[in-house]
């Protein structure tokens, strides 16, 4: 693992291979399949200016997937992983020990005809000393050159510049590699999924990795099921934030982190 974290904070990536076998693999494309057949209807409509990252009608993408099997738990808190993030996001807090949660879950699948992502950072702040998020993409599919692999701009997690629109990098590489691996970069680094020309399969989970004061995607504390809550963890409450709701008010509590998690809202999903 140390050289896997070595790797990770010179270059701004690592790619740790074979992490599930096939049947895993096959499991969990299984699941997302049925849960975008389930739910997508239900999305609510994305307007940006960024272009093809907004534009979710050539590939199938599945939210929050916490709240929908506790299966993905066993990605969500692999050890392998949760090693690698234990030093690059708590490098620089205080007694480098201040905790990091699990601020997005998804998963991406470009379809036949997807032309690529626009090159971007998903930290929103480039340049600053220290990681403040991870992502780790878990190659549920091979990841091929004509299938949209991940593109990266090795060492771009120090630059200090967003990518300009509706352009590509030359030093930017591509990342391929067999189903069960996992990606694991600076949420710094410009990248983005790749052109698919064909009609193959190429799921992907997304999950990001946050210090505890950045603000989620969503809102884990009104959107997970009592069920699901119940079923989680204490360990698995924490990685998902529930100790890191701010206070209602000073009556309430007086610090942003909780001594324990908290019991999320009534929530169904639709």
């Amino acid at each position: 693992m140390k050289t896997y974290i070595e790797h990770f904070l010179t270059h701004g990536y690592v790619l740790l291979p074979n992490l599930l076998i096939e049947e895993e693999c096959r499991h969990f494309r299984t699941l997302l399949d049925a849960n975008y057949q389930q739910y997508s209807a239900h999305y609510a409509n994305a307007s940006s200016t960024t272009g093809t990252l907004s534009d979710k009608s050539i590939e199938k993408v599945v939210f929050n997937l916490h709240n929908k099997s506790m299966d993905w738990f066993k990605l969500f808190e692999h050890p392998d992983i949760l090693d690698l993030l234990d030093v690059v996001l708590k490098q620089g807090s205080y007694n480098n020990n201040e905790p990091y949660y699990l601020n997005n879950i998804s998963a991406r699948c470009p379809l036949m005809g997807n032309q690529g992502q626009q090159l971007h950072l998903d930290s929103g702040l480039p340049g600053v000393n220290y990681c403040l998020k991870v992502n780790v993409v878990w190659l549920l599919d091979d990841f091929t050159a004509s299938n949209g692999a991940t593109r990266l701009v090795p060492f771009s997690h120090t630059w200090t510049e967003f990518p300009e629109n509706g352009t590509q990098h030359p030093d930017e590489i591509l990342i391929t590699g067999q189903q069960g691996g996992a990606l694991i970069f600076n949420a710094n680094m410009w990248h983005g999924g790749g052109p698919n020309v064909t009609d193959a399969s190429r799921w992907a989970l997304l999950l990001g990795y946050a210090r505890w004061f950045i603000k989620p995607s969503f809102d884990f504390m009104k959107n997970t099921p009592e069920h699901i809550y119940n079923q989680m963890s204490y360990a698995q409450k924490q990685l998902l934030g529930f100790q890191l709701a701010p206070p209602k008010d000073e009556f309430t509590r007086l610090r942003r982190i909780s001594s324990v998690p908290e019991q999320p809202v009534p929530y169904k999903l639709p």
